[in-house]
């Protein structure tokens, strides 16, 4: 959850604070790292255009360990902070935020509204140490106002979608999130999941795929995207 935030970093080492915030990211969870193992992430600028007048930079990146196994592949779209970007496709008819979903577990059924939880975006203090680290590293000076809530957010709902699916989700899955609207410390956030499709091969193996929307305390959206997950997965066995 770190690497597009890292890029910006770096970019902005180079050529001083761009002004660039991630806007979509997507990942896939490809194996478990091993305990003792060194991890090597890198990263390369893929695409550069506009899109309606806006500025667009598509960053990939991947982690691998110290004997060549691929842990993540990662994907991050970048754009000003000035502006303001939705790139989700629209809600699937019928889900919209469901106070009777709390509690009630995952059965399969296409149509399931899962909630997610709530969640307070930390205070910034926590981080104050990493980010002085990761801006020596990435050879900056002063690391800017970028806050990081957006892997904050990510990796907070990649937790909650790991629940209810376990190792399943967590190695083999895949989660790409757009952000609508900045969040900052102390904000409370609310998110559901909606079953939107499920499916079951000859071999047994059911694949599930989930609309995530995620709301802020004024019923604002504050990101929405897909995740899939195959059970049994098969990055496992």
């Amino acid at each position: 959850n770190l690497i597009a935030d890292d890029c910006v970093a770096m970019a902005a080492s180079k050529f001083a604070d761009p002004g660039l915030s991630v806007v979509w990211r997507r990942f896939d969870f490809l194996r478990p790292p091993v305990p003792g193992r060194r991890i090597q992430a890198g990263g390369w600028l893929k695409e550069i255009r506009e899109t309606e007048d806006q500025p667009w930079l598509r960053i990939s990146a991947f982690a691998v360990d110290e004997i060549g196994t691929e842990i993540l592949r990662s994907e991050a779209a970048l754009t000003t902070s000035r502006i303001k970007v939705g790139l989700a496709r629209s809600v699937p008819d019928g889900f919209r935020r469901s106070a009777d979903s709390a509690g009630r577990g995952f059965d399969g059924r296409v149509g399931e509204i899962l909630s997610l939880g709530e969640w307070v975006v930390p205070a910034r203090e926590p981080f104050a140490e990493y980010r002085k680290v990761r801006a020596e590293l990435a050879g900056q000076v002063h690391q800017g106002e970028h806050t990081g809530t957006t892997q904050l957010l990510a990796g907070w709902l990649e937790g909650r979608i790991g629940r209810i699916f376990g190792d399943d989700f967590r190695w083999g899955g895949r989660l790409s999130l757009a952000y609508h609207a900045a969040i900052a410390p102390g904000h409370a956030l609310t998110a559901d999941a909606v079953v939107i499709e499920q499916d079951r091969d000859h071999s047994g193996v059911s694949t599930v795929r989930l609309y995530v929307g995620a709301w802020g305390q004024c019923n604002e959206r504050i990101a929405s995207g897909y995740a899939s997950v195959s059970i049994p997965s098969p990055r496992l066995y």
